[in-house]
């Protein structure tokens, strides 16, 4: 249940993206390794490589359905963040605006030559052969990149949770997906997904601000995204809550993310079953306030029985970026890389040796 304050609607700065982020913090680690505590080990932070200059550093890509990220392996933030959509237009000329942003993005705004960089690109869970083999196309004869390796989204957010088994419930901007991972392998016949997220929410926001009175369209959809990300929350207390806020309902036929995820512990079974019970929120739409206490607390009363527990990063809107820094500061990286000379040689095949 998602509800918002009015009083606080007037007091908005409207969102702009491709922004550079900020470093959280200057003295933050910049590689780390592997330590082994049983069947759930951790990834462990180390102390900042300073000797590694940029120019050598792998680079890191995740281009969700909202915003694209990227980054130099071991920082702890992304360096550039902008609009997915950014420089869109029709669906016919998508691919060539696609490789604008990313141009734009490697040589304007990181400073980089691709030629140069060995990258960790990230993919939605259930992306498809097809569409795997259309990105390592693109990357190493569009860019000329010297090697690559195509990691799962959903494994990168766990790893910036410095854990190898886990179940992952993301949501971001298009659509919502519950995974369950064991040891590093994303169990995908058992993954579950819906096609709503935090878009649909902000359309839903849109269509309730219009019939108030308010005109908004669809290009100030980033001022409504705005409305919600700084006004809505996630009620704690619905008898309290609802005399003096508004309630939103997506109206979906598709299982809610409360039932998705039960659904999904449910096909779980033996180590694997205690292995996930560890649920980890990522995604910019878990970021709303009360969003994990109240996904906690309604877990609790579903299974009073069970030690579910819900971990919540303050930095989860970037947890693919973050994870794919860790994975890519890590010596064994060099061992998950599909290099150029592999690819002409082999052909995409080579790609599901050492990804995925």
């Amino acid at each position: 249940l998602l509800l918002y304050k009015e009083s606080a609607v007037h007091n908005l700065i409207t969102y702009s993206v491709g922004r550079r982020c900020p470093l959280l913090c200057p003295h933050a680690a910049a590689c780390y390794h592997t330590h082994s505590d049983g069947a759930n080990s951790d990834l462990l932070l180390l102390e900042k490589n300073k000797d590694v200059p940029t120019e050598m550093k792998p680079v890191v890509v995740d281009k969700g359905t909202g915003y694209f990220r990227c980054g130099f392996a071991g920082d702890p933030w992304p360096f550039y963040i902008v609009s997915s959509t950014a420089g869109k237009s029709t669906q016919g000329d998508w691919e060539q605006s696609k490789r604008n942003l990313l141009e734009e993005s490697f040589r304007t705004e990181m400073k980089i030559q691709p030629e140069d960089h060995a990258f960790a690109w990230s993919v939605p869970p259930l992306c498809s052969i097809t569409d795997k083999e259309r990105y390592a196309e693109m990357m190493f004869k569009g860019f000329h990149m010297p090697a690559l390796h195509i990691a799962y989204q959903s494994q990168l957010s766990m790893y910036s949770y410095r854990k190898t088994s886990a179940l992952v419930v993301e949501s971001g901007h298009g659509v919502l997906h519950v995974v369950p991972i064991y040891e590093g392998y994303v169990i995908r016949s058992i993954t579950g997904r819906v096609d709503y997220a935090g878009l649909d929410i902000t359309h839903y926001r849109m269509k309730l601000l219009n019939e108030s009175g308010n005109v908004f369209t669809e290009h100030q959809l980033n001022v409504v995204q705005d409305i919600k990300e700084k006004c809505c929350y996630t009620s704690l207390d619905l008898t309290q809550d609802l005399s003096f806020a508004l309630q939103t309902s997506l109206g979906s036929e598709q299982p809610g993310l409360l039932q998705l995820t039960l659904s999904c512990l449910k096909k779980c079974y033996g180590n694997v079953k205690k292995m996930v019970e560890n649920i980890l929120l990522c995604g910019g739409s878990t970021m709303m306030e009360g969003f994990a206490n109240r996904f906690q607390m309604e877990l609790a009363k579903m299974c009073p029985s069970d030690n579910l527990i819900t971990a919540a990063l303050r930095q989860r809107m970037s947890s693919v970026c973050i994870g794919g820094s860790i994975l890519a500061s890590l010596h064994s990286f060099q061992e998950l890389r599909v290099y150029r000379t592999e690819y002409e040689e082999h052909g995409p095949s080579c790609l599901f040796k050492k990804c995925l």
